[in-house]
């Protein structure tokens, strides 16, 4: 069995012969990045006619904000995209994992709405990279399968292991499947390599945007104003909010984005000045590691905050006032709640001179899924089934998809849905991993909390004018593939060192230094040629 070290880092020859790559057609051109990064003609995009939002849609990017559940879902499909031949498929899930087929009557009535059996290989999120570099190593992925987007010579493996889609969902061709229509142009950006559309994208549009969440229900308690804080402003409330005595801090963890959109900083890439360069290379990346250096010896930050990762529960437990996370995550963070009042808000951030800082946007997609090779009939089932899998917000198959059954996996709450303790098990929190194969648009929707839409829909409005898209998004760099998970998590580390008193500041510019000579500059050039070949300025 070849190890995940071989397959995610070794040589492109060593993964060709114990991956399956043989038959690549690109394989002896791995370091032809205009190939690699040829474009292709997007697929058209065309809105679903589905209910209207409750709120008016401000800008280009802003997400449909629903109230309620609409009380007549529409039944959009006529019939099962299924016919009836088995269909297998692997996908992770951040949820504890659901029943088996067998055990598990949302599983069983999917089955039946697919018209297929869905034979799902299922893995925690974590251990997600590993158990793809095994089944890519034994060919076990099945026919429908979410990709690790971190796994090495990815282009090259897709174009070995994935059908080309491009005949299909290219240009109109992709009408023939309105719910996959219904995806953002830049969501297929993120499935195109080597010329060719080789996945469909799982969109999370700015919904997988980072942000700064405060507990307005503790800030209310405490009698202290977050407002729209500079940075000194920042300071003052987490000053005014933590008590150590009572195991309350400020922020769960640093507050990186926050601090980023304060300092002007990219989220990674960035044109200036008709280069690229990197946040980490940039001055105001600096100044954010003496910002929460300090935080950390003023004590505002969780004790376990910088080393650990449970800031989900320190924040819905309160002892944490703020943390870092996304515009998705907020449903989850009322579900959590150990308070009846417990609310969020949002802050708008600003810079020492008073604007909104720029809104950092997420990638567009989650992550994206792909489809094993086949005959052109058997290509268009699958896609019929993965588009049922896509129908949007409003209609009945979203209903079931999320919440599956009415009185044993959900109730009604007026119009919404609400899990009951079998939907919570069996369809895994309203979270089933076909939504990693595929899946609607993201709209801002959390059932129960009317006033958590006005609040993401407000903060939306005032900050998207601001909004950056990562710059290197739907590019590939060879070198980025095969050191890139190296450099962060070596990067990574050191943060957190200075962060604890434990390396000086110094030591970030030797860092840099040696990432720059170790692959940071062969990246730069590499994306640079990407975003000539694709045409971008």
């Amino acid at each position: 069995m070849i190890s995940r070290r071989t397959l995610l880092g070794g040589s492109l020859a060593a993964v060709a012969t114990a991956g399956g790559l043989s038959g690549c057609a690109t394989v002896t051109r791995s370091t032809d990045i205009a190939a690699l990064n040829k474009p292709v003609t997007l697929p058209t995009y065309r809105r679903y006619d589905g209910p209207k939002p409750d709120l008016p849609r401000s800008h280009p990017l802003m997400p449909d904000c629903f109230y309620r559940f609409p009380d007549q879902p529409v039944r959009a499909t006529d019939g099962s995209p299924g016919d009836g031949s088995d269909v297998s498929g692997t996908a992770p899930t951040s949820n504890p994992i659901p029943p088996t087929a067998d055990r598990n009557p949302y599983w069983q009535e999917l089955n039946r709405r697919l018209g297929s059996p869905l034979q799902l290989t299922i893995s925690s999120a974590a251990d997600y990279p590993n158990k793809f570099a095994t089944s890519v190593a034994g060919d076990t992925l099945g026919d429908l399968f979410n990709v690790d987007s971190a796994f090495a010579y990815l282009p090259q493996f897709l174009e070995a292991r994935a059908q080309d889609l491009t005949e299909h969902l290219s240009g109109d061709a992709i009408l023939d499947y309105p719910f996959l229509a219904n995806l953002s142009t830049e969501s297929w950006r993120g499935c195109v390599y080597s010329g060719g559309i080789r996945a469909v994208p799982i969109q999370r549009g700015v919904m997988s945007t980072d942000l700064l969440l405060a507990r307005q229900d503790i800030l209310d308690k405490l009698g202290v104003e977050l407002g729209s804080p500079t940075l000194d402003e920042l300071v003052k409330v987490a000053k005014a909010v933590t008590d150590e005595k009572k195991k309350r801090w400020a922020f769960a963890v640093p507050p990186k984005w926050a601090l980023s959109a304060m300092l002007g900083l990219p989220r990674d890439w960035e044109v200036r000045n008709g280069r690229l360069v990197h946040s980490w290379e940039l001055p105001e990346h600096k100044e954010m590691l003496t910002i929460t250096r300090q935080m950390v010896v003023d004590g505002l930050i969780h004790p376990d905050g910088v080393a650990k990762h449970n800031q989900k529960v320190w924040f819905s437990q309160g002892s944490a006032v703020m943390t870092q996370d996304t515009y998705s995550s907020i449903q989850s963070f009322y579900r959590r709640s150990v308070v009846k009042e417990f609310a969020i808000t949002i802050p708008v951030v600003r810079t020492d001179a008073g604007k909104t800082g720029r809104l950092l946007l997420g990638k567009p997609n989650n992550s994206i899924a792909a489809i094993k090779p086949s005959s052109p009939e058997r290509t268009k089932m699958l896609l019929g089934v993965l588009n049922w899998m896509a129908a949007p917000f409003g209609t009945e198959e979203y209903l079931f998809r999320k919440f599956g059954q009415a009185d044993r996996h959900y109730t009604l709450n007026g119009t919404d849905p609400v899990l009951t303790e079998a939907g919570q098990s069996e369809v895994c929190l309203g979270e089933f991993p076909i939504q990693y194969l595929a899946d609607g648009g993201y709209p801002v929707y959390f059932p129960g909390h009317p006033e958590a839409v006005d609040m993401a829909y407000n903060h939306l409005k005032t900050v998207l004018p601001t909004a950056v898209l990562p710059t290197t998004y739907g590019l590939y760099s060879p070198t980025e593939s095969t050191k890139g998970k190296v450099f962060t998590t070596r990067l990574d580390a050191l943060t957190k060192d200075i962060q604890l008193g434990r390396a000086k500041l110094s030591a970030w510019d030797e860092a840099i230094a040696d990432w720059r000579k170790s692959g940071g500059d062969a990246i730069r050039h590499e994306y640079e040629e990407a975003m000539s070949a694709q045409g971008r300025k």
